[in-house]
């Protein structure tokens, strides 16, 4: 898996809750006490960066590891506190992690003690640095492989990992209205040259016999409701309505950014955060992240399947003996190579063959799915993501000689996973979540089913 695909699973666990009552002023500024967020480690400190009007918490997450991987091989864990750095280097360090978790590292190099700072977001050979601060710059690709062919007694110093400082005080609400999302029109080239990005109508997942629209409705009081509805091809419909109460937890602007989160307690007592971004001040669309292409949230004047009623479906499916996939499944791990701190996934397959998937108490996506296949406790299942970012991967790209170009027809398509159920069908593996150990070796997942 890629630094960037490991990306889209970090986050930190939320305890499920039954169901949530409402606090003062619902829906508006301020943090409610009843939803605290996991913090693993001790604060180095909290920074406000002006150019992304953000505040950022660094935290010191070493404590966690006895040894984590170094590039290709691991390597073992001797703490040192960033306070504790050389004074030359605590700037540099600090800016790494401002950008992204970050690794700190102290070697032999040529006789000199060395340091290696290390973060996604910046290639590994620009963060070789001397204690003086002074960065050791490689002249070739060559020259900086020749580099960790010679470096010896390797050891992790720091682990550091960045939490965004949530707030919505004071924040004006724009998600008020009526929201609707489908599998037709697409948003594309998000925040491109014009800053508007480019909307397209390309059916996703045509092979499918149905497609899915949602609605969501938010009320000025904290109250809304999601109705999901899916329609046959022949015209049939299913549908369901969960009734929610809603809370603004951070509210971010930057030039034409606007990016909330909030979370919604639904009735049927899930408890689920969103993120909703927009560069139009919320007149006409939202996405959930500006990645190459979304499936957005388009503004509708009224809710035009408002006559249609359903069920709840946003709480803990039932199990189903007949079909043991069906069920929430919670799981969580400590990876020592690649990822920072202690994260949980939570993964909600229901009977009517839809479903999500959280990182954390986060949303990444919705998900329909098909069992193509059985074999004793396995399942051979396709998955068709929905209400999230779509990637290369997806079909939407080709690739050029260091180059990468928009299919003007693609034909998106499903994800092939395999799942094991065990005997007595209260655990789960997924092909693809797996803990990577410091020595670049996975193990399964284990997800645990969740009952209450």
């Amino acid at each position: 898996m890629t630094r960037t695909g490991i990306l889209l699973c970090l986050s930190c666990l939320f305890a499920l809750l039954a169901g949530c009552d409402p606090v003062d002023n619902p829906g508006g500024g301020g943090e409610s006490p009843i939803f605290p967020e996991e913090s693993y480690g001790v604060e180095i400190g909290t920074f406000y960066l002006e150019n992304r009007n953000i505040t950022l918490r660094l935290m010191d997450i070493t404590s966690l590891y006895e040894e984590v991987g170094y590039l290709s091989w691991s390597v073992p864990v001797s703490h040192v506190s960033y306070q504790d750095l050389p004074t030359s280097l605590k700037e540099p360090v600090k800016q790494y992690a401002l950008g992204a978790p970050s690794q700190v590292y102290r070697m032999k190099w040529r006789g000199e003690t060395i340091y290696h700072l290390i973060t996604y977001y910046m290639d590994d050979w620009q963060g070789v640095y001397k204690p003086s601060g002074e960065r050791i710059v490689f002249s070739s690709m060559e020259e900086y492989l020749q580099f960790l062919q010679e470096i010896s007694d390797v050891n992790c110093l720091l682990l550091i990992n960045t939490e965004v400082v949530k707030s919505a005080e004071g924040a004006p609400n724009l998600l008020e209205g009526t929201w609707q999302s489908d599998w037709l029109h697409l948003h594309h080239d998000i925040g491109g040259s014009n800053g508007s990005g480019t909307d397209d109508q390309v059916e996703l997942y045509a092979n499918l016999p149905f497609s899915i629209t949602e609605v969501c409705h938010f009320k000025k009081d904290g109250t809304g409701y999601l109705r999901t509805i899916k329609t046959l091809k022949g015209g049939k419909q299913e549908v369901s309505l969960d009734p929610f109460t809603y809370y603004l937890t951070n509210y971010q602007t930057s030039n034409s950014l606007r990016n909330y989160s909030y979370i919604c307690c639904f009735s049927a007592g899930d408890t689920i955060e969103y993120t909703a971004r927009s560069l139009d001040d919320f007149s006409k669309v939202f996405d959930r992240a500006f990645t190459f292409v979304t499936y957005p949230w388009y503004k509708q004047k009224s809710d035009s399947f408002s006559s249609k009623k359903g069920d709840p479906k946003y709480g803990i499916p039932a199990k189903d003996d007949k079909v043991p996939l069906v069920g929430r499944w919670y799981g969580k791990d400590v990876a020592s190579a690649l990822t920072f701190g202690i994260h949980s996934y939570t993964w909600v397959f229901r009977s009517d063959g839809t479903g999500y998937q959280l990182s954390g108490r986060q949303f990444y996506q919705s998900f329909a799915y098909t069992v193509d296949g059985k074999n004793g406790s396995e399942f051979q299942l396709t998955l068709y993501k929905y209400d999230t970012g779509f990637f290369i991967e997806d079909g939407f790209w080709k690739e050029g000689d260091w180059t990468y170009s928009y299919v003007r027809q693609p034909v998106p398509t499903g994800k092939p996973m395999k799942a094991k159920v065990s005997e007595d069908g209260n655990s789960l593996e997924l092909e693809g979540c797996n803990i990577r150990s410091a020595d670049f070796s996975l193990t399964p997942i284990v997800f645990q089913r969740v009952s209450r």
